[in-house]
Parts: C-alpha cells; sequence; structure tokens
C-alpha cells in the first residue's frame, strides 16, 4: 500500500519584523535549498532591509510543513513604486535585489518540500497582483524560479541573460594555477617580483577576520573602488550615501556570520588594493574590489585577486563565482562561463503598455 501523500505547507504573508525574527530559520532553509547563496542569506537580506530596502514594500510568502511547522520554502519579493515619462507604475522585485547587483538569487526551496510547493508559493504572490510590471533580475539559471517562470516567458525577447564566470578550483594553489592563460601565471609572477623588490617597505597581504580592521579597511576598499569607477564613469558600489551605508552594513553582518571574505595589500603602512568576496556552501564569491592606480604597473588588482583565490583554495572551498560581467580579465583565470537571467513581463494592461514602450526604446537605440 503506497503511503498517504503529505500535506501541502501551510503558507503565510509575513511582514518585516517577522521575517528579521526567523533570520537563523531562514538561513537553514537556504542552506538547504537547490541554489544556497550569500545573496539570498538573512544577512544580505538584513542588511538590505536596513539601508537600501528600508522603505520596502515586502511581498514574502513563506511555507512551512503542515505537520512540524518547519519553514520549508519562501517567496521573497518586494513591490517598487517607479515613474517614468511621467507615469507611475509598481513592480514586482526580488528582495534584495537592485543597485548592489546580487546574483543567483531564487525562491528558496528546501530539497524536502513536498512537490508541488514552488509553484503554490508562486500562486499566492500572483493573487495579490499589487503591480504593473514583473522585473527579476539576477534570478539564478539553475533555479527554481528560473524553472517556474521561463515556462511563462514565451516571448525570449522579455529574458535577458546574464554572464555569470565561475571558476573551479583545484586541491592547491599549483593544480588551480594551472588553468590559468599562460600570460596571466606570467604576469602574475612578474608583478609579483617587481612589487616585493621596489616596495620601499613590507609587503603584506592578509584576510580580514577582526571586526577591529573592518571599518578601516572598508574605508580603504571605497576609496580604491570609487577612484578606479570615477575614472571610467561609473557610479561605482559606494556612489550614494544609500550605498555606502548597504555596503558597509553588509559587510559587518557577513563578517559576523562567518562569510566575509575581505583581503587587502598593504605596501608598508599604505593600502594599494582590498577585495571583497563572500563564502556560502563550498564557494567564494567575488563581489567588489578597488586598488591605487599609482601602484598600476606592480599589477596590485591582480594581486589581490590571487590572494583571494589563493585563499579559497586554502581554505577547502571547491568553486570561485566572479558574479555577472563576461570582461576578459575573468577568462584569463580559467573560468567557464555560467548564466543568470533578468526576467520582464507584464500583468495588466498598464504593465503592457510599459513593455511596449520599453521595446520601441530599445528598437530605436539599436
Amino acid at each position: 500500500m503506497s503511503a498517504p501523500p503529505h500535506p501541502a505547507p501551510v503558507l503565510e504573508r509575513i511582514d518585516r519584523t517577522r521575517l528579521g525574527a526567523i533570520a537563523a530559520e531562514w538561513d537553514t532553509l537556504v542552506a538547504a535549498s537547490e541554489t544556497p547563496g550569500p545573496f539570498l542569506t538573512s544577512a544580505w537580506l538584513g542588511a538590505w532591509l536596513a539601508t537600501l530596502g528600508a522603505d520596502a514594500d515586502l511581498e514574502v510568502v513563506t511555507a512551512r510543513d503542515a505537520d512540524d511547522g518547519r519553514l520549508v520554502a519562501a517567496a521573497p519579493f518586494h513591490v517598487e513604486r517607479r515613474t517614468r515619462a511621467g507615469i507611475r507604475f509598481r513592480m514586482l522585485r526580488l528582495l534584495g535585489s537592485g543597485p548592489a547587483a546580487p546574483d543567483h538569487l531564487d525562491m528558496p526551496v528546501s530539497r524536502l518540500a513536498p512537490p508541488g510547493t514552488a509553484a503554490a508559493l508562486w500562486a499566492s504572490v500572483q493573487r495579490d497582483r499589487r503591480w504593473d510590471l514583473i522585473d527579476l533580475d539576477g534570478v539564478a539559471g539553475d533555479g527554481v524560479l528560473a524553472r517556474l517562470l521561463l515556462r511563462r516567458a514565451a516571448d525570449r525577447e522579455r529574458v535577458e541573460h546574464i554572464p555569470t564566470p565561475f571558476l573551479r578550483l583545484g586541491g592547491s594553489w599549483e593544480e588551480t594555477a594551472a588553468g590559468f592563460a599562460g600570460t596571466l601565471r606570467n604576469t602574475l609572477d612578474r608583478h609579483r617580483h617587481r612589487l616585493d623588490r621596489e616596495a620601499r617597505g613590507a609587503v603584506t597581504e592578509r584576510m580580514v577576520a577582526e571586526a577591529a580592521d573592518l571599518e578601516e579597511t572598508m574605508s580603504h576598499l571605497e576609496r580604491l573602488h570609487q577612484a578606479v569607477r570615477s575614472e571610467a564613469g561609473d557610479r561605482g558600489a559606494f556612489g550614494t550615501p544609500r550605498l555606502a551605508a548597504f555596503q558597509r552594513e553588509v559587510a559587518r553582518r557577513m563578517l559576523a556570520a562567518g562569510r566575509l571574505r575581505l583581503w587587502r595589500l598593504d605596501v608598508a603602512d599604505q593600502t594599494i588594493a582590498v577585495i571583497e568576496c563572500f563564502r556560502h556552501d563550498d564557494t567564494v564569491s567575488f563581489y567588489t574590489t578597488g586598488y591605487d592606480r599609482e601602484w598600476q604597473r606592480h599589477g596590485p588588482g591582480s594581486r589581490i585577486m590571487a590572494a583571494a583565490v589563493a585563499g579559497a583554495v586554502a581554505e577547502g572551498a571547491t568553486g570561485f563565482d566572479f558574479l555577472r560581467g563576461d570582461e576578459p580579465y575573468k577568462a584569463a583565470w580559467g573560468s567557464e562561463m555560467r548564466h543568470d537571467f533578468r526576467i520582464v513581463y507584464p500583468s495588466g494592461r498598464l504593465g503592457r503598455l510599459l513593455m511596449l514602450a520599453r521595446e520601441v526604446t530599445r528598437r530605436s537605440a539599436a
């Protein structure tokens, strides 16, 4: 005789206070989901809600096991209000997304959740329909949400592929470096020897592990990152007061959670490069970096990247995720190309008009 079907999970809409109260449960769920990653954790979401998302209108639905009350899935969204060409409209977006540009976002669903849980969650979200557009950026390419929505987004012009290069790590630095482009290996060695030879003072690479060092190192990262990005005509990761506040808050929370991998390169008492990464499961993800352009001939950017990769290898990680962007330098490290998605489609008449205007603008610019 077959076992009776497991009862459907209990769905509940929650507010930000309740979301904060279940942070530990949330992280347990993320760890047990198909697409675990740092940008789904309570550290990332909590920092976002405290800064960039301080006024966010949440649309969060949880699913709990009907028998024991365990959190088995969640739909983390919010409704964002926008004005374009004088038209006011609302968009459904993923919680924690936006200018901080996280990747591999998803609805975390436990591998032990009853069949149909993800579809039930999405249907529950859709019943509200408080938005004109659905605009989901950084959707995990192999995740639950992508599988649900790509069936619906029949018009492939509504789906944008986001390249996310990924480096498989070997069991040692030598094994990992064997996959680098030969030019990169030679450049790393040449720059290392030149800096060690010409520096007036000790050259040190170290990972920040103490809260006492965090604020100073983040200040260096902001200064170095913004100088490089401003020169390129880019706003940068610290380009507004709210973005800067978010960057510091997420670094503090990731450090407290044991996920922060913040490396700095110093010459004597001068910091010339910083890189910020996050560890989750067996992967270290590269988030942002900055280096002193006056030291460019010594390769501080590639050296601090090498320190982060070597550190990931040393702690037993099996992957180094370069996240979004297909810049040529990422390929030189031996990365393979993966993809996330941005999925945009309308909900209602106003949404269809906005999509039409979006398509006209895109074709005019082509």
